[in-house]
């Protein structure tokens, strides 16, 4: 297994990305709203926010076990609770634009299919 560093030590690298998404999501939001208004959303634009929200959802979860790994009173905790805060207003905002832009879609929402199972052999 590689080695890959805990939140707390890329610190920087999560606060640029979490920028990058925060420009990403103001593209999906802006999309989402000329979606209501009756423009189809592309799909590599769903595309990539279903790919922005995965990415957010990863760093969620990152950060949750970076924060409960950390001493009481480190100095990096107050940073890492701001990026966990950006991070979550994202997901919260692109999750809401795909909402959207999944229910104005041409084809709509991709929703689970039901597999259809076969019947348990009776029991002896």
């Amino acid at each position: 297994m590689l080695f890959r560093p805990g939140a707390q030590d890329r610190l920087h690298s999560i606060e640029a990305q979490l920028a990058a998404w925060g420009e990403e999501a103001d593209r999906f939001r802006a999309a989402a709203i000329a979606a209501r208004r009756g423009a189809p959303p592309p799909d590599t634009l769903l595309s990539a926010a279903e790919e922005v929200h995965d990415g957010l959802a990863a760093l969620m979860e990152d950060l949750d076990r970076a924060l409960d790994g950390l001493p009481a009173g480190h100095a990096e905790f107050s940073a890492l609770l701001g990026a966990q805060g950006t991070a979550l207003a994202l997901l919260e905002s692109v999750g809401n634009s795909l909402d959207v832009l999944f229910d104005t879609a041409p084809g709509g929402r991709s929703d689970a299919i039901s597999i259809a199972r076969a019947p348990a052999p009776a029991a002896p």
